[in-house]
Parts: structure tokens; C-alpha cells; sequence
């Protein structure tokens, strides 16, 4: 039986994950707002001790933070804003009861404020509750159908779900109210990927680097689904891209590598797989998949090593066991390469089931 051997090919599917925009929201108070607050008579103290959580806050000094804010708060009862900081700094402790009481009150002392909804909806996403993230964002879309980040965070919380043309719906109303947001066209990209659509795919990342060419993300999403494509020269100058822009970025070396191989092109495969486990010595996927190398060469000794050196580092990597297995059947190590199959099938590689039960693994 002919056997196939298994490499792993990174995309970096989405850049949001839940979290973006809480160190952005709480702010030192603006002339605008100080003159606003004043007229609805802000006592001084309570506003020096918003700023100073502000900067606090700022400074992810969080308990510093909540302190000022509950001074702020025992000056002035009735300061949503203040709530609303304190909030988001329980929500950087990770006390979600305390933040969850502060945003409440956020909307009860003013029902039109959506920033509260949105601080739930992160929290909620976070802990992979996407429904309830949602539902949030439904209300504070519903009160500023105008702000970006609701949308691009609702738009997430859908793939999550699978949900891909909701998802798809939301970024492009991303796109609608900034054309230049070059997360929007990238997560798009990422979307089709999943659904298998790569012309679209391929069309959405390119529009992601040409808004932000520093995108190494994209450029990374872009070769990956190039090499989907068979397209390995325009694989590997995008992996080559993302490469320029970060150095040290090891999972575009391994995807280059990947593409390489796919390619014929062994040596500057095996080169790509040295670089990422000098960057990254414990990264067994590149082993793996520098052992997938030696495979195809015939080199059965490197390759075992090679798969060695991988289950040093995961000894759960079932398609490291696969491939080891393969290379000891080839050394006549038959009772080894058993074992390894049937490890890799207990992993949850099911081609290894077929190969243990084609062999002659039954009479060990």
C-alpha cells in the first residue's frame, strides 16, 4: 500500500480574539466632557480621581485603577463613565461579577450607553459564550449602528459559530463604514478559506495587504491559500513577504517550507524547517514535517529522528507517530512501525487504522 505522510500548514485564521478595544475605551476626560460633567456640577476631586484611574487603567495598574474609581464614584454617585472604567478594570482582573455589576449600572443610569453592552459582549466572548456575546452586540448595535468594532466583534463571535455569512455580513458592513480597515478583508479571506472558496479567499487577502502592507497575517493567509490553489511560486512569495515584514515570524518559515516541499524543491524545504526550530526549538510540527521531507527522500534514519525529536516535544503528536511509523516499516522495523500506527490511531489518525490493519501488525 502506498502511503501518504502528513505535514501541518498553518493559516492565522483571524487577527481579533475577543479582546481588542479595552485599553483604548477608558480615557483621560476631554475639555468637551469636563465642561459637560461640570455643568451637571463634577466635583474637582471626583475628576482628578477619574484621571488618575484613567492613567492607571492606562498603565494596566488595574486595582490602582478601580481605587481611584471608586473615589471618583464617592464624589459624584451618579458618574456612568466612572462606572463604566471601573468596569473594564474588574474585566482586566478577571473579576466578570464586579464588571458585570458596574456595566448594569452603566445602563441604568443611562440606557442609550451601547459601550457598556459591547464590554459584555468581550467578556462573554471570551469565555466562549458567543450567543451571549452576540445578544450584547445586538443591543449596542442597536443604540450606534455606526460603530465599527461592534460589527467587526459580532462578525467574530458568528465564525466562531460557523456562522460564516452573518459573519460575512457584519465585516462588510465594516468595510462600509471604513473601506481601509484591512482586518475586515483579511478575516473575510479567512472565511471563504474555511468554506473552501479560495478564488475568493485569494481576492480578500490581497485586498488586506494592499490596505496594510505591513500585514504579515495576511500575507502568511495569502500563501496559505495559494499553496491551497496548487499556485506554489506566488505560495511561496507571500510566505516570503510575511517573512520581510517579521523575521523572526516561524510559522510563515514552516509554511514556506511546506510549500517548498509541495514544490519539489527538498533542500530549500528542509532549510525553511531548520529556521523555524531555531527560532522555535520546540515547535514539533516543523519536525514533523521536516521528517515528511526525509520520507520523500527515502532517508528513513532522518526521518525517524526527525519524528523523535517532534514527540520529544508532544508525545500526544499523533501524525508525528504516523510518519515514524512509515519510516520504520521502511528500516523493516515492522513491530515499531505497529506500534507507532496503532499510538497514532489511538490519537485520532485514522488512516493509521488502515494501515495497522494492512500490514502485518496483527501477528505481533
Amino acid at each position: 500500500m502506498r502511503k501518504t505522510f502528513f505535514l501541518v500548514c498553518f493559516s492565522l485564521l483571524l487577527y481579533s480574539n475577543g479582546a481588542k478595544g479595552q485599553n483604548s475605551e477608558v480615557k483621560v476626560l476631554t475639555a468637551e466632557e469636563l465642561e459637560e460633567l461640570r455643568n451637571q456640577q463634577l466635583p474637582a476631586e471626583a475628576e482628578r480621581a477619574y484621571n488618575e484611574g484613567a492613567s492607571a487603567f492606562i498603565s494596566k495598574n488595574y486595582q490602582e485603577a478601580i481605587t481611584k474609581f471608586n473615589e471618583a464614584i464617592e464624589r459624584y454617585p451618579s458618574f456612568t463613565r466612572a462606572y463604566l472604567s471601573r468596569g473594564m478594570s474588574y474585566a482586566g482582573l478577571k473579576s466578570k461579577e464586579n464588571a458585570f455589576k458596574d456595566f448594569d449600572k452603566v445602563l441604568e443610569l443611562d440606557a442609550t450607553n451601547s459601550l457598556a453592552n459591547y464590554e459584555k459582549a468581550l467578556i462573554y466572548f471570551q469565555d466562549q459564550n458567543y450567543q451571549k456575546a452576540i445578544e450584547e452586540l445586538n443591543v449596542a448595535i442597536s443604540k450606534n449602528d455606526i460603530e465599527l468594532k461592534y460589527h467587526y466583534q459580532r462578525a467574530m463571535a458568528y465564525f466562531q459559530l460557523e456562522d460564516y455569512q452573518k459573519a460575512i455580513a457584519d465585516l462588510d458592513r465594516v468595510i462600509g463604514i471604513n473601506p481601509d480597515f484591512a482586518y475586515a478583508y483579511n478575516d473575510k479571506g479567512s472565511i471563504y478559506k474555511e468554506l473552501g472558496e479560495m478564488d475568493k479567499a485569494v481576492e480578500n487577502y490581497k485586498l488586506a495587504v494592499s490596505k496594510d502592507a505591513t500585514s504579515k497575517i495576511a500575507y502568511n493567509n495569502l500563501g496559505a491559500a495559494y499553496r491551497k490553489q496548487g499556485k506554489f511560486d506566488l505560495a511561496i512569495e507571500a510566505f516570503t513577504n510575511a517573512i520581510k515584514i517579521d523575521k523572526d515570524f516561524y510559522i510563515a518559515y514552516n509554511n514556506r517550507g511546506y510549500a517548498k516541499l509541495e514544490k519539489g524543491d527538498y533542500n530549500g524545504a528542509i532549510a525553511d524547517f531548520d529556521e523555524v526550530t531555531r527560532l522555535k526549538h520546540d515547535y514539533a510540527f516543523a519536525y514533523n514535517n521536516k521528517a515528511s521531507v526525509y520520507i520523500k527522500l527515502e532517508k528513513w534514519e532522518e526521518a525517524v529522528k526527525e519524528c523523535d525529536k517532534a514527540l520529544k516535544f508532544n508525545p500526544d503528536y499523533g501524525y508525528a507517530y504516523y510518519n515514524r511509523g512509515i519510516a520504520n516499516e521502511m528500516l523493516h522495523q515492522e513491530e515499531k512501525s505497529c506500534e507507532d500506527w496503532a499510538k497514532a490511531a489511538e490519537l485520532g489518525v485514522e488512516i493509521a487504522n488502515s494501515y495497522y490493519s494492512n500490514s502485518e501488525c496483527n501477528n505481533f
